[in-house]
């Protein structure tokens, strides 16, 4: 796992029970990390950077953009005036314009997705050149796992599985503050208990409160308090606090 300090001066890591938390560099603004690798965006230039795997060791990669998405073991990059999406290429340390505008990106296993700039509307990155197709209509907020697109309807009075087909769309859930998505799990915030939601086998468990930050790795899912005081891991059973305070985190897969 990875986190920002309260302060926003360090990005540390944290490898697992009775660890301590190690800083590996900083200052930063945001995280990202999956199969493509671990970034964070400068705090002063706003500049994407990637970890070499040793405190300290930050390369350059981007320069600012609006925001960056990983699907896979690709790193995407919405421009800063959302005008195109980019992908790296890590082994030429460039990058290359796959698509046109976009509001916000959203990545997994499942795929790369962007929304429309003008009416919220999604679509899906096919892979080739700059080719998208459409997904669905425009959502309150979307999450991606290793298998699925999910989606929160305008109203956030239910929650949605993509089916692969244009506009098929299939209930899963009801009322959500936002979604989440593991590699393998979909969860939800509940605005009417506060909670946090996980939807597994077709059925809905409540396994805590909601908070301002989360991730998850298996069965292990792990909070960032609405105060962002502590950080807490939960693998089936109570709820232990590993560290904080923290700004924000990021689970590596």
């Amino acid at each position: 796992m990875y986190a920002i300090s309260a302060d926003g001066r360090a990005v540390v890591q944290w490898s697992g029970r009775d660890t301590a938390w190690v800083t590996i560099g900083g200052p930063a603004k945001e995280l990202f990390a999956g199969r493509a690798g671990v970034f964070a965006t400068d705090a002063r230039s706003g500049e994407l950077r990637v970890y070499g795997g040793a405190p300290g060791a930050w390369k350059t990669v981007s320069e600012p953009g609006a925001a960056f998405a990983i699907s896979g073991t690709d790193l995407y990059r919405l421009a800063q005036d959302h005008s195109a999406v980019h992908r790296w290429d890590k082994a030429a340390g460039t990058w290359t314009r796959v698509g046109g505008p976009a509001a916000r990106l959203y990545g997994g296993g499942a795929g790369l997705f962007a929304t429309d700039p003008v009416d919220g509307r999604i679509f899906a990155y096919t892979g080739k050149g700059d080719a998208w197709s459409y997904a669905g209509g425009a959502g309150a907020d979307f999450a991606v796992s290793d298998h699925h697109l999910y989606g929160l309807n305008p109203e956030r009075s239910g929650v949605f599985r993509w089916s692969g087909e244009p506009g098929v769309w299939s209930a899963v859930g009801g009322p959500a503050g936002a979604v989440y998505a593991s590699p393998s799990d979909l969860y939800a915030s509940n605005e009417a208990d506060g909670g946090l939601w996980r939807y597994r086998a077709g059925g809905w468990t409540r396994i805590g409160e909601a908070g301002a930050g989360f991730g998850a790795q298996g069965d292990r899912v792990y909070r960032l308090d609405k105060d962002r005081a502590a950080v807490w891991e939960w693998a089936g059973a109570d709820w232990r606090r590993i560290g904080g305070p923290v700004r924000t985190l990021v689970v590596a897969h």
